[in-house]
């Protein structure tokens, strides 16, 4: 059972550690081979396994003024690490204080409360000021703090490097099947289910209006095949993202339509995972127009999921 440390001065490990270090925004299958690799060589070494996750995400402290839409919340990144299996997961704190520590201090930090034995990164890793403490600097600090360093290779996929920039590029861009693809599930937003104007329910397609939270990242306007947990539900949907131009746009709204679904849920929190985009987000001529196309999008959705099968929605395995 991984056990959550919510702050680096929380724990005090006795025994040695192989740990690795970063934000793992999304949890990607990049970062799910690195994680194995730490899981595999703390059990070679009698050592204890731990992820540092650096939160808020350095680039959002260090670059206020261009705030970072990420992946996963940190409750949803923490669940994702622990998921992995490690026996710990830490929460390293940043500031702007905490980004103006020594490659030595931090290393001392380190040592000082996870004992760390070796450390697993890639082959860009850095810390520290300034990212002062690179590879060379890190193995020779590892001479003196008696722990090792390991490199593994980036994940590729298609001509590329598996990353969180690139993952969430293809959410931006709506290319959700495609991001799937580098994360290994499909790209999940979870909220509360919140009262709307109600339009969809006078038109035939009631929805649930979900409240995202900020810095979220949520994927480009348009029409998406859904699978939605509900509790411990899975139900099939369509969802609409964007400004519903055909009645004059507005606010930004993620909306979901539960198929053969009709509980009042308003205050439930739901679990969206989008599986394919169907179309843009497009301003029609009238509202039957609108309805006709809402119909066709219900049913592609239908059958795409359908070839899913039943309950939480897979993945392939890919690369």
């Amino acid at each position: 059972m991984t056990e959550i440390i919510r702050t680096l001065s929380d724990i005090q490990l006795t025994r040695p550690s192989v740990i690795t270090i970063g934000s793992f925004d999304g949890v990607h299958r990049g970062h799910a081979r690195l994680i194995q690799t730490v899981i595999e060589h703390a059990r070679e070494k009698s050592a204890t396994s731990v992820i540092v996750t650096l939160n808020p995400h350095p680039k959002s402290v260090l670059r206020p003024e261009a705030p970072l839409a990420l992946l996963s919340t940190l409750d949803e990144r923490v669940e994702l690490l622990a998921q992995q299996g490690v026996d710990y997961v830490v929460v390293f704190p940043f500031s702007l204080e905490q980004s103006k520590l020594r490659a030595r201090e931090f290393v001392q930090l380190l040592h000082n409360h996870l004992n760390m034995a070796e450390l697993i990164c890639g082959p860009n890793f850095a810390l520290g000021y300034k990212r002062e403490g690179t590879l060379p600097v890190l193995r020779d600090l590892g001479v003196e703090f008696g722990f090792v360093v390991t490199v593994v290779e980036p994940r590729q996929f298609q001509h590329g490097i598996i990353s969180s920039t690139r993952a969430r590029d293809l959410v931006a861009a709506g290319a959700v099947s495609q991001a799937a693809e580098l994360l290994g599930r499909f790209p999940m937003l979870r909220g509360i289910v919140v009262h709307g104007d109600h339009r969809g329910r006078e038109l035939g397609f009631p929805t649930a209006n979900l409240q995202v939270p900020d810095q979220k990242l949520i994927p480009a306007n348009g029409i998406y095949a859904v699978r939605v947990r509900l509790g411990n539900e899975w139900l099939d949907g369509a969802a609409s993202v964007g400004i519903r131009p055909t009645f004059g746009g507005g606010k930004r709204l993620v909306e979901i339509y539960i198929l053969d679904f009709s509980r009042w849920i308003y205050g439930e929190e739901l679990q969206v995972y989008f599986v394919e985009r169907l179309r843009d987000e497009e301003k029609f001529d009238s509202i039957q127009a609108l309805l006709e196309q809402m119909a066709r999008d219900v049913e592609t959705a239908r059958a795409i999921l359908s070839a899913l099968g039943q309950g939480e929605p897979r993945v392939g395995e890919g690369t």
